[in-house]
């Protein structure tokens, strides 16, 4: 007998004579479960395989391995032992008792493409422009990513892989997170049940401490508007000088926002009828909740600077937008290192210093008491304030 230990195999190249004709094949051989196995392939690829096969079967018989009849075919067993593995100490019948009273299968096994569709045509007319573009963004890179699949086939680890894909800022992130929460949150719908789950509910949310805002000094300001009473736009495109200083002046002196593409100023811009929002009889400006964008109504009170810039630039000679008003903006913009948002803090930050009402601040801002008290009360000092205010077009 072989003194070859039991588990251990090997290839033999042996020659095989069948009917007067010799055979170069490759035999392999050892012991398992005390039987001694002898087996002729015509590769040695397939004696490798074959090799492999039985080492595996002489480790499984060492381990803990038991011989049971079963009416489980090979692929169940193995379900069934990776089962038991990840429940831990839990009853395998409680968890498929939970499953079962719990679980509710699509009614429809829908494409992630088709959904991306229709979900989109939905949205096209309930969002603004700017949101709808970061949701066709990041819904075809998500197709991108997940080619041929289904809806339901999306799991939360399957979107913890993509998102990282999209940025390594927290606040890339939690974006991210939310568009896809709405659009899982569209498949879930009972009209739908595209998805029994919601993959995105448990991805992370990142929190992001908020800072003081940035303002603008008042000195800079200053520089600004004397700089915009001179300027008339690009060298191809000119304008009478002056034409920027209604837009920025509101931007200013109101803290309305200042997108050029879907702004509380452009959607003043394309009111035929200005007078009925920038009411300088009044002395108000009635920010709509069509306008606003917290679809809020507020009132902000024009003071005497700004009714001073708007009366030297008035908006039937002066336009609040031109056409590309993007890049009109952008040489001011890039000349005076104006943030994203920092005229409108400079304007609440101001509007509390010098009148020292949380309350009206926030009305008027569109903002919560809460975060008037937050983030900009006590950030400018009575004097810069009063300079801001101060801030008037050369006699």
């Amino acid at each position: 007998m072989s003194t070859r230990a039991p588990g251990q195999f090997k290839i033999t190249p042996v020659t095989v004579t069948t009917d007067g004709y010799e055979y170069p094949t490759f035999r392999v051989s050892g012991w398992l479960n005390g039987q001694r196995i002898r087996k002729n392939f015509k590769s040695r690829a397939e004696a490798q395989g074959e090799k492999q096969r039985l080492e595996v079967a002489a480790a499984n018989a060492e381990g803990d391995i038991q011989a049971v009849n079963t009416r489980l075919t090979s692929s169940q067993v193995a379900q069934a032992e990776s089962a038991f593995a990840r429940l831990g100490d839990h009853s395998m019948p409680l968890a498929v008792e939970w499953f079962l009273a719990n679980y509710r299968p699509p009614t429809l096994e829908k494409t992630l493409e088709t959904a991306v569709v229709d979900f989109l045509a939905a949205r096209e007319t309930e969002v603004s422009a700017p949101v709808y573009a970061d949701y066709r963004k990041l819904l075809r890179a998500l197709l991108k990513a997940f080619p041929l699949r289904d809806c339901h086939t999306l799991s939360t680890g399957d979107l913890e892989a993509f998102l990282p894909l999209r940025g390594p800022a927290k606040k890339t992130w939690n974006n991210g997170r939310t568009y896809l929460h709405s659009f899982f949150e569209f498949c879930r719908d009972d009209r739908r049940r595209w998805v029994t789950t919601n993959p995105a509910k448990a991805l992370k949310q990142h929190s992001i401490p908020r800072g003081i805002p940035h303002t603008e000094s008042a000195a800079v300001l200053a520089e600004m508007f004397s700089f915009l009473e001179q300027y008339s736009g690009p060298a191809r495109c000119k304008y009478a000088p002056g034409y920027l200083v209604p837009y920025f002046a509101l931007a200013t002196f109101a803290g309305l926002r200042p997108s050029a593409r879907d702004g509380e100023l452009f959607k003043i811009a394309s009111l035929k009828d200005k007078s009925r929002i920038i009411d300088l009889g009044l002395g108000v400006i009635r920010i709509t909740p069509e306008i606003a964008k917290t679809s809020d109504l507020r009132q902000v009170t024009i003071q005497p600077n700004l009714a001073a810039w708007l009366a030297r630039y008035p908006l039937d000679k002066f336009p609040l937008m031109v056409p590309s008003m993007a890049e009109h903006i952008a040489p001011v913009r890039q000349r005076f290192k104006l943030v994203n948002d920092g005229l409108r803090h400079t304007f609440v930050s101001a509007h509390v210093a010098k009148f020292k009402s949380i309350g009206g601040t926030a009305l008027e801002a569109g903002n919560s008491e809460r975060i008037i008290r937050k983030h900009y009360l006590n950030s400018m000092t009575e004097a810069e304030a009063g300079a801001f205010w101060g801030i008037v077009p050369k006699a």
